[in-house]
C-alpha cells in the first residue's frame, strides 16, 4: 500500500471519558489493493493436496478461507494502516489498544469504519510553582535522637551511632515532605484520566508484587490464600492508588515539558551500564527509558523543592 495517503476523517471528542471516536472510510480502488495483497500472502503460506507451497490457485485459496475472513483480515491491515497516518494528520496524540467497528464493507466499495481510542490527557491550570512554594515554606521539625532511643537502636544493631539515626531521621522528613509536596500537586488537578492508564499502573503494581514475592521463593497463589483475597479484590484495593500514581506521573510530565526539563543522560547510560553488569539479556532500549523516565522525574522535583 501507498505511503502517501490524505485520510478524510471526522474527530469527535468524548471528554467525559477521555476519548476521540474517529469516522473514517479507505477509498474502493485501496481497498481492493489491500484484499488482493491479503489473498497473496495467504496463498503464499497455504498448502494443499496436489500443489505446492505457494502454488494453490487463487479462487481455491478464496473457497478455503471464506470471502467474510478475507475481506476482515484485509479490512485489518488497511484500517491499521490508515490509522497511523490520520493520528499524524489530526495530531491525535493516542494511547492503549483502540476500539475499532467496520461500518460497511464490501468488494468495490469504501470501507468504512469507527475507531475509539483514549488520548494522552492535558492538564488543565496548575500553578506547580505556587503549590512548590507554599509546600516549601512550611516548617521542618529538626531531629532529635534521645539517649533512650540510641540505647534502644543499639540492642539490635551494635555498631549504630547517634548520626545514623538523625540521617534517617532527615530522610524520613525529606521524604515525608515529598509526599506532601505530591498531595498537594495532584489533590485538585483539572484532568480527565483514560481508564486504560489506570489499568495499565494497576497490572504495572500487580505484576511487580508478583515478582517480588516469587524472588522470596513464595507462590502468589498461597500470597493471596494467607491475605484472604483473591486478585481482584486486590484490584479494587488497589485502584485509588494506581489513580494517584497515574495523576502524579502526568503532573511530573507537564512539569517536565512546561520547563523544558531533561533527564542527565550521563547518568542513564551509566545505570543502563550497571544494569548489564547484573543482568544478562537485559533490553537496553527498554531499560533507558525507565531510566530516563526515573531521572527526569528527580529532576522535576529537584526543581520543584527549589522554589522559594
Amino acid at each position: 500500500m501507498s505511503n502517501i495517503h490524505s485520510y478524510k476523517a471526522t474527530v469527535r471528542e468524548m471528554p467525559e471519558s477521555g476519548e476521540v471516536e474517529i469516522r473514517s472510510s479507505i477509498e474502493a480502488n485501496e481497498f481492493d489493493e489491500a484484499v488482493k495483497t491479503t489473498l497473496g500472502k495467504i496463498r503464499e503460506e497455504m498448502t494443499l493436496h496436489g500443489f505446492r507451497k505457494g502454488s494453490v490457485p487463487e479462487k481455491m485459496v478464496r473457497e478455503k478461507v471464506g470471502e467474510t475472513t478475507l475481506l476482515y483480515e484485509a479490512a485489518e491491515h488497511a484500517i491499521s494502516h490508515a490509522y497511523g497516518h490520520i493520528l499524524q494528520a489530526e495530531k491525535i496524540d493516542a494511547i492503549g489498544q483502540p476500539k475499532v467497528s467496520i461500518t460497511k464493507m464490501a468488494v468495490g466499495n469504501p470501507l468504512e469504519f469507527t475507531i475509539v481510542t483514549a488520548v494522552v490527557p492535558k492538564i488543565g491550570k496548575l500553578d506547580y510553582k505556587k503549590i512548590a512554594v507554599g509546600e516549601n515554606s512550611k516548617p521542618i521539625d529538626l531531629p532529635i535522637v534521645t539517649d533512650e532511643e540510641l540505647a534502644k537502636a543499639k540492642e539490635k544493631m551494635p555498631e549504630v551511632t547517634k548520626e545514623n539515626l538523625i540521617q534517617e531521621k532527615e530522610h524520613r522528613a525529606k521524604e515525608k515532605k515529598r509526599l506532601e509536596l505530591i498531595d498537594a500537586l495532584t489533590k485538585n488537578i483539572e484532568v480527565i484520566i483514560p481508564t486504560v492508564l489506570t489499568d495499565s499502573e494497576l497490572m504495572r503494581m500487580i505484576e511487580q508484587m508478583k515478582h517480588d514475592i516469587e524472588r522470596m521463593g513464595l507462590k502468589f497463589e498461597d500470597y493471596l490464600k494467607h491475605l484472604k483475597k483473591s486478585e481482584e479484590e486486590m484490584r479494587v484495593e488497589w485502584r485509588p492508588q494506581a489513580l494517584q500514581r497515574v495523576k502524579l506521573d502526568l503532573v511530573l510530565s507537564h512539569i517536565a515539558r512546561e520547563e523544558k526539563i531533561v533527564p542527565d543522560m550521563i547518568k542513564v547510560e551509566e545505570e543502563i551500564k550497571h544494569a548489564k553488569e547484573h543482568h544478562k539479556g537485559i533490553d537496553e532500549n527498554r531499560a533507558r527509558m525507565y531510566f530516563s523516565h526515573i531521572f527526569e522525574n528527580q529532576a522535576v522535583f529537584e526543581f520543584l523543592e527549589g522554589q522559594k
